[in-house]
C-alpha cells in the first residue's frame, strides 16, 4: 500500500513562499502573536476585548510585545480590521510603538521583497498612520522605506512604492520639515528617480517629484546642503526640466536667493557626500549581494554571481541607469580591510570594470565620473 502523500505546507499570509521553503521564523512568531490576540478577544464585545488586551499587556514586557506584534500583524494581513487594530495598538503600546517600529524596519531590510501584495500595501498604510500620529522614530522608517525604491526600475510595484512614499511626504509636509536628514534623504532619492521617469505615461509622477524637490530645495536649502557635492551632479542630470533649470541658474548665478548662508556652488563642491546618501540608492538586497561579492567571492569565480545580479537588476534598458548608483556605492562605501585587499577576494576594480563593460545603453554610466565622490 502506497504511503499517504505528505500534506502541503500551509501558505502563510505574510510572506510569499514555495512548498520547498522552510517556515520563516519571523512569520511564525508573528502568527503566534496573532493567535494570542485572537484567543484573548474571540467572542467578546469591542470594549470587553480592549479590557482583556489591556489586562494582558499589564502582566509584563513579554505579554506587551506579543499583543503589540499581534495587532501589528493584523494590520498587515486583515485590511478590514486595520483601523481598529491600529487604534488598539496606539492605545495599548507602552513604549511609543518602539516594538512595532523595530519590526517594521526588520521587515523592510530583510523581508520586503518576499511580502505578499496585501501586507506590502498595508505596511505602507501603517507607515502613513504612524507619520500622521507623529510617532517618534517614524522618520527613520520612512528613510528605510525610501531605500526600497529601486533606481532604474519602472515596474508597477516600484512605481507604486515611489508614488506612495512621495504622497506621504507631500501630505505630511509640516512633519517632514522638522527633520533635516529626512529632507535631505528624500530630495536625494527623488532627484535620482526623476531621471527614470521620463516616459509619457510617467510624466504626472515625475511632475510630483519635481514639485516636491523644488519646494524642499527652495524652502530648506541649507538642510539639503548636507548632501554635499553629489547634489550638484543630481541637479545637473535634471537641469533640462524647466523648473529645475531655473533653480540651476539660481545655484550658479544667484545663490543667496536659495539661502543667505549659501555662498555659491563651490561651497557644495568642497563638501564631501556622506556614504549614507550613496548607500540609500541601493536596496538592501542589492547592497547585500555587492558586499558578498566584495568580501566572500574569489577572483575568477565571480561570473555566476555577476550573471545572477545582471538578470535580477540590470536586464532592461531602463535599469542601465542603476549602474551609476552601483559604481558610486562601490567607490564611496565599500572599503575592504587590508586582509581582504591582500587576499584573492574579488577586487572592487573588477566589479566596476564588469559594470562598465556590460552596459547596453550608451551614456548610461556617464554620470559616474562627473564629480569626485571620495
Amino acid at each position: 500500500m502506497d504511503p499517504a502523500p505528505a500534506k502541503a505546507k500551509p501558505q502563510g499570509r505574510l510572506l510569499v513562499s514555495t512548498p520547498l521553503d522552510a517556515k520563516d521564523e519571523l512569520e511564525e512568531r508573528l502568527e503566534r502573536c496573532v493567535g494570542i490576540v485572537q484567543a484573548l478577544t474571540n467572542g467578546l464585545s469591542e470594549r470587553e476585548a480592549n479590557d482583556a488586551l489591556t489586562a494582558n499587556v499589564c502582566k509584563g514586557q513579554q505579554q506587551h510585545e506579543e499583543v503589540c506584534l499581534g495587532l501589528f500583524t493584523l494590520v498587515l494581513t486583515e485590511p478590514a480590521q486595520a483601523q481598529r487594530s491600529y487604534r488598539d495598538l496606539a492605545l495599548l503600546s507602552r513604549d511609543g510603538m518602539n516594538v512595532v517600529l523595530v519590526k517594521i524596519n526588520q521587515i523592510l531590510m530583510e523581508k520586503f521583497l518576499k511580502l505578499q501584495d496585501t501586507p506590502r500595501t498595508q505596511l505602507v498604510w501603517l507607515v502613513r498612520e504612524l507619520v500622521k500620529s507623529g510617532v517618534m522614530g517614524a522618520d527613520g522608517v520612512i528613510m528605510t522605506l525610501l531605500k526600497q525604491i529601486a533606481g532604474g526600475d519602472i515596474s508597477n510595484k516600484n512605481l507604486w512604492l515611489a508614488e506612495s512614499v512621495l504622497d506621504i511626504l507631500l501630505e505630511q509636509k509640516e512633519w517632514v520639515l522638522k527633520s533635516g536628514m529626512l529632507i535631505a534623504m528624500s530630495v536625494y532619492t527623488y532627484l535620482r528617480l526623476i531621471v527614470d521617469h521620463g516616459a509619457p505615461n510617467l510624466l504626472s509622477l515625475r511632475q510630483k517629484e519635481v514639485d516636491f524637490c523644488i519646494g524642499m530645495l527652495r524652502e530648506k536649502f541649507m538642510d539639503c546642503l548636507i548632501i554635499g557635492r553629489d547634489l550638484v551632479r543630481l541637479l545637473q542630470n535634471v537641469a533640462r526640466i524647466q523648473e529645475m533649470e531655473l533653480l540651476w541658474r539660481d545655484l550658479l548665478h544667484n545663490p543667496q536667493v536659495l539661502s543667505p548662508q549659501f555662498t555659491g556652488v563651490l561651497q557644495l563642491l568642497t563638501a564631501r557626500t556622506s556614504r549614507k546618501f550613496l548607500a540609500c540608492r541601493l536596496t538592501p538586497d542589492m547592497e547585500t549581494k555587492l558586499l558578498f561579492m566584495t568580501s566572500r567571492v574569489r577572483f575568477g569565480q565571480q561570473k555566476r554571481y555577476q550573471d545572477w545580479f545582471q538578470r535580477q537588476y540590470l536586464s532592461t534598458a531602463e535599469s542601465q541607469s542603476l549602474r551609476c548608483d552601483l559604481i558610486r556605492y562601490i567607490c564611496g562605501v565599500v572599503h575592504p580591510s587590508n586582509e581582504v585587499l591582500s587576499s584573492d577576494i574579488l577586487p572592487r576594480w573588477a566589479i566596476i570594470g564588469w559594470l562598465l563593460t556590460t552596459c547596453t545603453v550608451r551614456g548610461a554610466v556617464s554620470g559616474c565620473c562627473s564629480l569626485r565622490i571620495i
